[in-house]
């Protein structure tokens, strides 16, 4: 009788645990597809753009951890370099950024799954610093286009609105 007792509850923390990693299987693919649709369907303002994926990234870090959600930090800029769409005859020179693009999004990623409020205002000064000294380099090494370092003050603005919009979706939804 015990056995049957002890089976039948093992069985229902299976389905509740299967019901949940399917819950979140589903809102991890849903935040993956979002990464490179909101490019790909927005493609301009930057700030839009930018700020929706600040968002997409600090959610998903605060809910996922770092590790599942890598395809995030990755995907968005490679939507825009393969559509052209967010910074038209210059997005050839997008390609010579998405590996400092991703790395500063890892940067941001990296101090918000701290959940500190001094570690949220490190990854947005690093990932905005990261990629403002990147740009100047690539300006100096390969003549990158001085849009690029104009925009590059962009990032602060729309990694903090990411920041903020993330952490309090996530706060509601916890």
């Amino acid at each position: 009788m015990l056995y049957l007792y002890m089976e039948r509850e093992g069985r229902i923390k299976i389905d509740l645990l299967i019901k949940k990693l399917n819950l979140e299987n589903i809102t991890l693919f849903s935040i993956y597809s979002l990464s490179i649709l909101i490019p790909l369907i927005i493609g301009k303002p930057q700030l839009l753009v930018g700020s929706a994926v600040n968002f997409l990234i600090t959610y998903s870090t605060l809910k996922f951890g770092i590790k599942r959600i890598i395809p995030i930090l990755i995907l968005p800029s490679i939507t825009a370099y393969l559509t052209g769409l967010l910074l038209g005859s210059t997005t050839i020179f997008l390609l010579y950024l998405i590996p400092f693009i991703s790395f500063s999004n890892f940067l941001y990623s990296l101090f918000i799954r701290k959940k500190k409020y001094i570690s949220y205002l490190s990854a947005i000064v690093l990932k905005g610093v990261f990629l403002l000294l990147s740009y100047y380099l690539l300006n100096r090494l390969i003549s990158l286009p001085k849009v690029f370092l104009a925009s590059s003050c962009l990032q602060f603005v729309t990694a903090t609105i990411g920041l903020i919009t993330g952490v309090l979706f996530y706060k509601v939804t916890e």
